[in-house]
């Protein structure tokens, strides 16, 4: 009986233990097949770049940036000098002989012909001086012309005539060399106009200074501006060349062309003279008005621009931060840019950037370098850019 028993409590455990096996290998077959779907999944989320949803980027949290779209533009570039408004007949009218004035015919304001005589200087040692040669020239006529008849006749000597001609013929010369003289003694305007400047009065003394004008008479016709510009543009500036004239004391402004280079660089300042012609005048308009000059030295039809205070620096040169998309968002990135003519605030591109591409133009002082970004509707409404 108790060898029965044994036998009988053997073969219960061997069935326990086969039980047992079968159910391990079962659960171990379960979790295999588990552990294949978890892998297959997670080398999915994997190849799709995905990224775990404690690292996921917050778009509440991106950085604001205003952005303006890169479009071709015309830009124009201008030379920038000050200059003067002038006259073709702007003359300073001096005296040719020194003397004292003893008549004053003009005054500032008065409207004079060419050729009148504004003033008067001492002449009357000269006028009798004139006098005497009149008188002189007198008896010399009366004795030529009775040489002459007598040499007619075949009477007298042919030298007693030519000594008689010779004599008349020398002091109408020298009577026509006092009338010169006497003529630089009455100072004359050389052109029609007005009056703008008296420098002498009544018993004052004159001399031919040239630094020192008796009068200044102005025919306010052909209007012309003139400036001075550097020698650094001497070889962007030409004739016919588009001129801005700006006269800031009268408000007006004139679109003009330029007329005249100089070919001379003056050797003290090194500029060199630009002329441009005005088609009309306006009122307010003086002699030695100041004018502004912008001289269009530069044309593009096609240019890439942006703001000049959106250009940063550092070490490998000028750069921008333009928007890209960083996997399925919008992030700002650092561009290096090849910058070309400036004027008024703007910078024109001459590598670096395309049409297209998107220029942050605000909240761009503290951007990183890749950072996700999103646009800011006001600052695109100011600066002109488009989100799209």
């Amino acid at each position: 009986m108790k060898t029965d028993k044994l036998i009988l409590t053997g073969v219960a455990v061997i069935l326990t233990l086969g039980s047992c096996s079968r159910d391990s290998r079962s659960e171990l077959s379960k979790l295999k097949k588990q552990q294949a779907l978890i892998e297959q999944k997670i080398k999915i989320l994997e190849q799709s770049n995905y990224t775990p949803a404690e690292n996921t980027p917050d778009p509440v949290k991106f950085r604001f940036v205003g952005v303006k779209d890169i479009r071709p533009e015309v830009f124009d570039h201008y030379i920038r000098i000050q200059g003067k408004l002038d006259a073709d007949q702007n003359v300073g009218v001096y005296a040719e002989v020194p003397g004292t004035i003893v008549a004053r015919y003009a005054d500032v304001g008065h409207s004079v012909k060419k050729g009148a005589v504004l003033a008067q200087i001492d002449d009357q040692q000269l006028r009798k001086q004139l006098e005497s040669l009149l008188t002189q020239f007198k008896f010399a006529a009366e004795m030529f012309e009775k040489q002459e008849r007598l040499w007619e006749q075949k009477i007298g000597s042919e030298v007693q005539y030519l000594q008689s001609k010779t004599a008349k013929v020398s002091l109408e010369q020298q009577i026509s060399a006092m009338n010169e003289q006497i003529e630089k003694y009455r100072i004359k305007s050389p052109v029609s106009g007005t009056v703008e400047e008296c420098n002498i009065r009544v018993g004052s003394v004159v001399s031919p200074d040239p630094h020192s004008a008796a009068f200044r008479v102005v025919a306010f016709r052909n209007l012309k501006v003139s400036g001075e510009v550097s020698e650094a543009y001497a070889s962007r500036v030409q004739p016919g060349d588009k001129a801005i004239i700006l006269f800031p004391d009268i408000n007006t402004r004139i679109e003009a062309r330029v007329d005249f280079v100089s070919r001379y660089i003056d050797p003290v300042n090194r500029t060199f003279l630009i002329e441009s012609s005005i088609p009309q005048s306006f009122p307010g308009m003086k002699a030695n008005m100041i004018a502004v000059i912008q001289i269009n030295d530069y044309h593009s039809d096609k240019s890439i621009l942006i703001p000049m205070n959106v250009i940063l620096n550092d070490r490998q040169g000028s750069y921008v931060y333009v928007v890209r998309k960083k996997d399925v968002y919008d992030g700002a990135f650092k561009q290096p840019v090849v910058i070309g003519n400036t004027y008024n605030g703007v910078a024109e591109i001459l590598n670096g950037l395309t049409a297209n591409d998107k220029v942050v133009t605000a909240g761009f002082h503290e951007l990183i370098d890749g950072e996700y970004v999103r646009f800011d509707k006001q600052a695109e409404a100011h600066f002109g850019g488009s989100s799209n």
